[in-house]
């Protein structure tokens, strides 16, 4: 999507030109884009948000092509021209699983094929010829069950959230633990966790990609959302927890910690 308005003439230009030959469908990065500028024009990018490219799920088997973490855990998966949906039935129940929110973004030749695979709630938006998103089925939200809420958190962040749950010996257990622990927890409490730590493991880069979209604008940005080097299919690391650094006495009556790290608990006036 090009921002910045065009002269009555080159409007007919333009549209004389598309009548005179076909209609030039974009690629997986120009979807990309026009998925982001969507959702900037519809609000959904606020102060809280964040978006990812490529989110690694499923134990590292499949991938989110973007995710919008906001009130809810939104992905999208993209179809361009020149992908084909032999591996999309697998795709959409992977997604299905881990997300709030699944939304299919297709060629206008796999209109009809993902309108009978978009089940489940599954949104479908199309490309039309004008290059614009059309939705043709809206996505319905979905409970996170707790297995996925934990899957999508790293051994770092489930230590954290445990230890919060008074969990002491957190930083002592290995990821099977540390799961069985985390499935006994309320489940919007899982969920709510999962949103967040998402939200904090890609907060650096999406600010980065907000600086590079306001210089050069949303195409040529996307590329700072993407992973760089062999880290692009590393899993992340399960070692131990890290702490931020803080200088309060380890002794302290008042320490307690939060996800944010150690803090002083408010001493109740009487």
């Amino acid at each position: 999507m090009r921002e910045g308005g065009v002269d009555h003439h080159s409007s007919i230009a333009a549209a004389h030109d598309r009548e005179m030959r076909p209609f030039l469908l974009p690629y997986e990065a120009d979807l990309k884009a026009a998925v982001i500028d969507r959702l900037f024009d519809s609000g959904a990018i606020d102060d809280d948000a964040v978006i990812i490219s490529e989110m690694v799920i499923a134990d590292w088997t499949r991938r989110a092509d973007v995710v919008l973490a906001n009130g809810s855990l939104v992905a999208f998966e993209i179809k361009s021209p020149a992908d084909s949906l032999t591996r999309l039935e697998g795709q959409m129940e992977s997604l299905n699983r881990a997300f709030e929110k699944v939304i299919l973004v297709v060629a206008p030749r796999f209109e009809e094929k993902a309108l009978q695979l978009a089940s489940g709630g599954v949104g479908v938006w199309v490309v039309g010829r004008d290059g614009s998103l059309k939705e043709r089925q809206r996505a319905r939200k979905r409970t996170l069950a707790r297995e996925a809420s934990i899957q999508l958190m790293t051994a770092s962040e489930l230590k954290h959230l445990l230890f919060c749950n008074g969990v002491r010996n957190a930083q002592r257990l290995a990821r099977h633990e540390l799961h069985e622990l985390a499935m006994r927890l309320p489940e919007a409490d899982l969920v709510n966790a999962a949103r967040n730590a998402v939200k904090a493991r890609y907060r650096a880069k999406h600010l980065a990609f907000l600086s590079d979209r306001a210089a050069r604008g949303t195409l040529s940005a996307v590329s700072a959302l993407h992973r760089k080097g062999r880290n692009r299919d590393t899993r992340p690391e399960e070692g131990a927890l890290s702490v931020p650094n803080f200088e309060i006495e380890h002794g302290h009556p008042l320490l307690v910690h939060s996800p944010a790290g150690p803090i002083l608990r408010r001493r109740n006036s009487r």
